[in-house]
């Protein structure tokens, strides 16, 4: 086990984000691949945590179970714009902004006239990505500021990993963190928030929030830019293998 991570308890309540994070990246978000021992680990510590893991992504929520197949977890999806407790339960979001078609109209206009722009429409956001033509990114977040104009007080642009995402304003993975705090299995826990980008430093953030008997959660960072994290994990490939040392650590004899 990584001597750069801290011993996970199973009082922890676990976050995780995907993209870059639980999964390397691909050059579409359509083509990431999904180990099967990752399935089999999450669902061994979902059990070993009493139910309290969560995943946090900018993915929506049907994306995430089509990846996890047939594991289905709690789940924030679109960056806190979909919220899905226990499987089967209380699941809430926020509404499409409500310019979003119109942004995600401008935007492939855009990606038409670049091509290897992907835009990613996911409901209640949209992500254009340019992992294939990294010399656009200045354009791609001209573009993407262009787009929502003088909505900008209903959304707002952030870089993403090789990609910006526009998301509601009303929306962020700290607050995702924060719903699901107040709910069980989490309530009551110590928080632990895994991710890679700076989507992800609300969730950094919000642990700090969030901690138990005076002690503040855990902000994992996974990979070398400098993130408000204090613990650092080099790649997803070393995360999946620090997950799965969790599950031989916990598991009954």
């Amino acid at each position: 086990m990584s001597p750069t991570l801290p011993e996970m308890r199973t009082d922890w309540a676990l976050f995780l984000d995907v993209d870059g994070t639980l999964l390397d990246f691909a050059i579409t978000p359509e083509a990431v691949e999904v180990p099967p021992d990752l399935i089999d680990n999450l669902g061994a510590l979902r059990r070993i945590l009493g139910g309290a893991l969560a995943l946090v992504s900018g993915r929506s929520i049907a994306a995430l179970d089509r990846l996890f197949a047939p594991l289905r977890l709690p789940a924030a999806g679109q960056h806190g714009a979909e919220l899905r407790n226990e499987v089967g339960s209380e699941m809430t979001g926020v509404a499409p902004p409500r310019h979003l078609a119109a942004v995600i109209a401008r935007l492939r206009d855009f990606a038409a006239n670049h091509p290897g722009i992907v835009v990613e429409d996911k409901g209640v956001s949209v992500a254009v990505h340019y992992r294939q033509v990294p010399r656009y990114r200045g354009a791609v977040e001209a573009a993407a500021r262009a787009a929502i104009g003088t909505d900008s007080t209903e959304m707002e642009v952030i870089p993403a990993a090789m990609a910006f995402d526009i998301k509601p304003r009303s929306a962020d993975k700290g607050q995702a963190l924060a719903w699901f705090m107040r709910r069980p299995p989490f309530a009551g826990r110590l928080p632990v928030f895994i991710g890679d980008d700076r989507t992800d430093e609300d969730g950094f953030a919000a642990v700090a929030a969030h901690g138990r008997e005076g002690r503040a959660g855990h902000a994992i960072q996974v990979g070398n830019r400098p993130r408000a994290a204090r613990w650092h994990i080099p790649a997803p490939a070393d995360l999946r293998r620090w997950l799965r040392d969790c599950v031989m650590t916990h598991a009954s004899p």
